[in-house]
């Protein structure tokens, strides 16, 4: 059973064959968080909706590290911390350097047409340590495949997971997941849900599901009409969901240009 792991409102995994499992095998896609500063990495961030289909299928459970920062952890914590900045530092400046050296004969003659009579050695210094800073805010974590602390398992709710989404929501994607199709989150469309005939790598998405909770309420055409022109210009099907009766209903908007 593959182990999600539960860290302040945000279910991970750090696994990378539980990745690769859900993934392959059960179609659970997530967002990778992790970041070199090139490629995205581990650990794996669920949406509610993954995680609510994988309890009730039971092919997860859901469990917090729950451990105490002892004043040695955060001293430990802060020493690597400092070392590793250290570290990025000089790396980074050995790069830069040389970087700067195979162009300062170009910089050298800009900065004369500027007026600048300075020695070249006093202008590659200068330039050195103006472009090679590195600070806590833009230096680069390694990759955690493993949670922080592994000690003081707890099970998690499945109703603390409820309260990230809604009934409706959870029931689309589950809807559309037991169809056999592939769903991300559709945030940055302003939708609920991006949908795939398969993999997101090898194909593009074919709906924008928007979720509407009360299929007996009429929405403004202003936002009908938005809704179907956005899906229109990206190339997709705009979909409205609702559930009546315990059913899930969906109605595609179609936009014709007269």
């Amino acid at each position: 059973m593959i182990k999600l792991h539960y860290s302040q409102g945000s279910v991970l995994i750090y696994d990378a064959d539980d990745w690769a499992k859900l993934r392959k095998t059960h179609r659970i896609l997530g967002t990778l968080i992790g970041n070199t500063n090139t490629v995205q990495t581990l650990p794996l961030k669920l949406l509610p909706e993954e995680v609510l289909l994988l309890l009730d299928k039971k092919l997860a459970k859901l469990v917090d590290c729950q451990f105490n920062i002892t004043s040695e952890m955060r001293e430990k914590f802060e020493k690597f911390e400092n070392d590793l900045l250290e570290e990025e530092k000089i790396k980074y400046k050995n790069n830069r350097k040389r970087q700067l050296e195979s162009m300062m004969g170009d910089i050298v003659a800009a900065k004369r047409k500027r007026g600048d009579s300075r020695p070249p050695e006093e202008i590659f210094i200068e330039e050195l340590e103006k472009s090679c800073k590195i600070t806590r805010d833009i230096m680069i974590w390694p990759t955690f495949l493993t949670p922080l602390s592994m000690e003081n398992e707890t099970e998690v709710s499945r109703d603390e997971i409820c309260k990230s989404t809604n009934e409706l929501k959870y029931n689309v994607f589950r809807d559309l997941w037991e169809q056999g199709y592939y769903i991300t989150t559709g945030v940055k469309f302003g939708a609920d849900f991006l949908v795939y005939l398969g993999d997101p790598i090898a194909y593009h998405a074919i709906f924008i599901v928007h979720c509407v909770g009360n299929p007996d309420e009429v929405l403004h055409s202003s936002e009908i009409v938005a809704f179907g022109r956005l899906a229109t210009a990206v190339k997709k099907r705009a979909v409205l969901a609702t559930s009546k009766n315990e059913k899930i209903s969906y109605i595609t908007i179609n936009w014709i240009d007269a």
